[in-house]
């Protein structure tokens, strides 16, 4: 289902990856984790892409207006390490920070869902510009759909990496916050849509690739142990091949390199071989070739063998283009395995330590006997290299120049900070909901995350008592997506992220805010998309307002006939039978049908414009009740990967509940045949 790529074998650009294969349907939703993190990125470039908007940041109000329609069916979350969970974004997808006790969230793995396809990405790049657009990297991808066969296997047991991923950013392992909760559910609806998808046993033939997922973490067996498990063969791997920015510092034994010799075959010839970032520098002796890695690397091959070898290669990097990809190549006379991914070659990055990093890594096995093209297509994706001379220098010291690299003088949130969760009542007042654990530092204050104004203190939290829980009322134009932390000799500040409750309590543009029936139905009666109904509706609204138009000297145009009776209804009548036919469509997501149903431009804001609208009031009740009477005869239709028909159906019927609950029958005495109406009308509906 991949679209045509026409870029170099090997090669590609990760962010079509991002893109809708051919067939997949509507977009449903999608997940990440990553290191370091840039919200504007991901939300203009990747989430642009899942989303196919058609619009930009330039585009002003029309991206707004579309980016939120389309946010607002779906779901969109990120899970980040603490040390960069942080950046201003929209309330319409969750931002979760990971705080894993000792080691970090490492893992670059996304999930995309459409409606007929779900797509595994597990890459070496974060979610940044220089991740996708500047370093050199490596990513691995595979689609799930009817007739597929990438392993089920692969999809499953990073769903069950991901889940437990993100319980590292719940306070409380049993309480989980509303946006973890809508993680687990979204891998939950991705486990259910696929599980016809793919095939779910591995092939036992040999000329089949083998594909899994390396996953290592706190718990859980490290990357070395996980690849001699899945080796396809009864012989080891004879020879090992390593890329990797980073390395154990160069004073200690290094660790990961005595292990990978312990996974290679123990007698007759084997070798390791090290490719790596190199750079002219001048020493005291003279200009020579420093690699960027340690000796230690050397020094850890076996002493007690004949016949084995350690040897180093300069990479060839284009121009100022930094090496960010992780790689591990395996083979012996059969077999070949790639590990691509995001573990360094490090203690923590492939899981051999005490501290072990969340790493995720997809691991291709192929059979070159068998299948010499599969083969050599992965060898494509190889990096290129040079040899270097004997008295080539080492790394003296860590490296600190990557993103990878740990930050210095990272402010990270103390654990008394919980969960932010962003809500609004039942009178749709606004509020943050704070929760605390323990004792949070002394001397704590919260700042809006773009200015410094103090939202909440400690003296305030004593002042009732210290509860776990605090409501904040919020009567800020936007919702806040964070809040800023210090605390007495914090010496800077730490990003508290803040989520919402639910898509229903946030508010949506002020564009899209009680717009008039008027605006409604030019909507429901159009074929265009919304932002460009939209923007043509707020163009013709200013600019009819500034300019006086040529006189009309058609006497009948010169009618206003639009607030007749007769023509009202017949234009109310046409924007019903639109909106019956919009919620026909299928529907891939809870979300999406919420949308049609309470969003900005749905079902109940047509019925509160009319109410809004100065009408006799059994006019109106008229009007509504013809609505709900529609409602009553929406025939969905189903699709793969959409929402049953019985789902649609309960939805409908809660519209029309509300409906008839926001009729007042008292109005109707004088009115009898009216009243009567009504009461048959919603006895039908409901039936």
């Amino acid at each position: 289902m991949s679209k045509r790529n026409n870029t170099k074998p090997g090669y590609g650009k990760i962010l079509e990856a991002w893109e809708s294969p051919d067939e997949a349907g509507e977009p449903v939703g999608c997940i990440s984790t990553t290191f370091t993190f840039a919200p504007a990125f991901f939300e203009e470039e990747c989430l642009g892409r899942f989303l196919s908007l058609d619009t930009t940041p330039s585009d002003g109000v029309s991206y707004l207006v579309e980016r939120e329609d389309k946010l607002a069916q779906t779901y969109a979350g990120v899970l980040v390490d603490q040390r960069h969970a942080r950046g201003m974004r929209s309330l319409r997808w969750d931002l979760l920070s990971a705080r894993v006790p000792a080691a970090i969230l490492h893992a670059k793995a996304s999930i995309l869902l459409w409606s007929r396809c779900a797509r595994l990405i597990i890459a070496s790049a974060n979610l940044t510009e220089d991740g996708y657009r500047r370093n050199h990297e490596v990513f691995g991808v595979l689609d799930y759909f009817h007739g597929s066969e990438a392993p089920l296997a692969a999809l499953t047991d990073i769903a069950e990496f991901l889940r437990r991923a993100a319980s590292f950013a719940a306070a409380d392992p049993t309480d989980f916050s509303p946006a973890v909760l809508r993680w687990n559910s979204f891998l939950d609806r991705v486990l259910k849509a696929a599980r016809r998808w793919g095939t779910r046993h591995p092939s036992h033939s040999l000329a089949k690739p083998r594909i899994f997922v390396v996953t290592t973490g706190p718990k859980r067996r490290n990357a070395l142990e996980s690849i001699q498990e899945q080796w396809p063969d009864n012989s080891r791997p004879k020879e090992a091949f390593v890329i990797s920015p980073f390395f154990d510092p160069p004073d200690a034994p290094n660790t990961p390199a005595q292990k990978l010799w312990g996974l290679l075959k123990q007698r007759g010839s084997a070798s390791v071989q090290y490719e790596v970032e190199a750079s002219i520098e001048k020493f005291d002796d003279g200009e020579g070739i420093l690699l960027h890695a340690p000796e230690a690397l050397r020094k850890a091959q076996p002493t007690s063998r004949d016949n084995i070898e350690t040897t180093f290669r300069r990479l060839k990097l284009d121009g100022d283009r930094p090496l960010h990809a992780k790689c591990l190549w395996l083979q012996n006379e059969d077999w070949s395995l790639f590990q691509i991914g995001s573990s360094n070659f490090t203690t923590a990055g492939l899981g051999l330590g005490k501290a072990p990093n969340l790493e995720a890594n997809l691991a291709y096995a192929v059979c070159h006997r068998c299948n010499a093209k599969a083969s050599r297509l992965l060898a494509q994706a190889w990096l290129g290299s040079d040899e270097v001379p004997a008295d080539v220098r080492f790394l003296q010291e860590p490296r600190d120049d990557s993103e990878d690299a740990k930050v210095k003088g990272e402010i990270l949130l103390p654990e008394g900070f919980a969960d932010a969760t962003f809500a609004s009542d039942a009178q749709q007042a606004a509020f943050v909901e704070l929760r605390f654990r323990g004792h949070p530092p002394a001397g704590w204050r919260l700042l809006f995350e773009d200015r410094d104004e103090i939202v909440f203190n400690e003296g305030r939290w004593r002042s009732q008592r210290s509860p776990s829980t605090v409501r904040l009322d919020w009567r800020e134009d936007r919702p806040p997506s964070a809040f800023r932390v210090m605390w007495r000799g914090s010496d800077g500040m730490a990003w508290w992220p803040v989520n919402a409750r639910d898509a229903a309590s946030l508010p949506p543009p002020s564009e899209l805010r009680n717009l008039s029936l008027d605006a409604l139905i030019e909507i429901l009666t159009s074929a265009r998309p919304l932002h460009q109904v939209m923007r043509r509706w707020l163009q013709r609204h200013n600019v009819g307002a500034k300019n006086v138009e040529a006189p009309q000297l058609d006497p009948h145009k010169r009618v206003d006939t639009s607030g007749f009776l007769l023509q009202r209804t017949r234009r109310i009548s046409w924007a019903l039978v639109a909106m019956r036919e919009r919620l026909e469509q299928p529907v891939p997501s809870r979300e999406a049908l919420n949308w049609r149903l309470w969003g900005p431009h749905g079902v109940m804001a047509l019925v509160n414009a009319i109410h809004r609208e100065d009408r006799p009031e059994q006019e109106k009740i008229f009007l509504t009740v013809e609505i709900a009477a529609e409602l009553a005869r929406v025939v969905p239709r189903h699709a793969t990967g959409g929402l049953q028909r019985r789902q649609v159906r309960a939805s409908l019927h809660g519209c029309i509940r509300e409906i008839r609950s926001g009729i007042p029958l008292d109005a109707l005495r004088r009115f009898p045949e009216l009243k009567s109406y009504v009461k048959r009308t919603f006895k039908e509906a409901i039936a």
